[in-house]
């Protein structure tokens, strides 16, 4: 999964003890980096922030957001000029799609967000791409975690990132351009103030089927911990 780089800026994230510990990744606007999984994680994923010429193997596909509005799924073999976010999934090859993002949310989530599928997973533990509302004064859930990663790029808005447990609870503000990667059972959960939050999570394999109301990737994946 070679990638061409545009820039030499790439280097590792400044992260702090708790971040470490509970494992989250915060990128601000502007960062030029490439991340992913971790050694011992269940699937592969690389994660490119920033603007990169990449490499696309057979067998492998990306999930890309342009800035512009649009969404794209693209298997390999191909190269892709990502000017903000893309992620490269190990050993799935999905058919090419395009859409537009837009800023509807059809399918209500929990405390008064809501949600939509931009990419629906082709089959049952398949990865996705999920629109996330948040009205103002809104937490995104009781703190929670999920058995996959989630790599997230905020489009609207402003809120906080809370993860951690008990006394180890770390807030990050968040605004539009940033991106977070949710490493596998990160405890956290999001929380407005006074704005809204619209945000493009990504979701590594293991999301759960449904389209029906309470039956949906974004409720079927979130596992309460609080």
């Amino acid at each position: 999964m070679d990638d061409l780089r545009m820039s030499q800026n790439t280097r590792a994230p400044q992260q702090t003890e708790a971040q470490k510990k509970f494992g989250v990744e915060y990128y601000h606007p502007g960062q030029q980096v490439i991340s992913g999984s971790r050694d011992g994680d269940l699937y592969t994923y690389t994660t490119y922030i920033g603007t990169y010429l990449v490499n696309v193997e057979k067998g492998d596909c990306a999930y890309t957001y342009d800035g512009k509005g649009m969404a794209h799924v693209q298997p390999g073999p191909c190269k892709i000029q990502s000017t903000l976010i893309t992620t490269v999934i190990r050993g799935y090859a999905p058919a090419l799609r395009s859409t537009a993002v837009g800023r509807s949310t059809y399918l209500p989530y929990v405390n008064g967000c809501s949600t939509r599928q931009v990419f629906t997973p082709d089959r049952i533990g398949d990865p996705t791409l999920q629109l996330l509302h948040m009205p103002p004064h809104s937490s995104e859930q009781v703190h929670h975690i999920h058995s996959t990663a989630r790599v997230v790029h905020v489009l609207e808005g402003r809120g906080r990132s809370l993860v951690g447990m008990e006394q180890w609870v770390e807030k990050q503000e968040l605004v539009p351009g940033m991106s977070i990667i949710l490493h596998p059972m990160c405890p956290h959960h999001f929380e407005t103030d006074d704005n809204s939050l619209l945000v493009l999570p990504l979701h590594i394999f293991s999301s759960p089927p449904g389209g029906t109301e309470f039956d949906h990737p974004m409720f079927n994946g979130t596992h309460r911990i609080g």
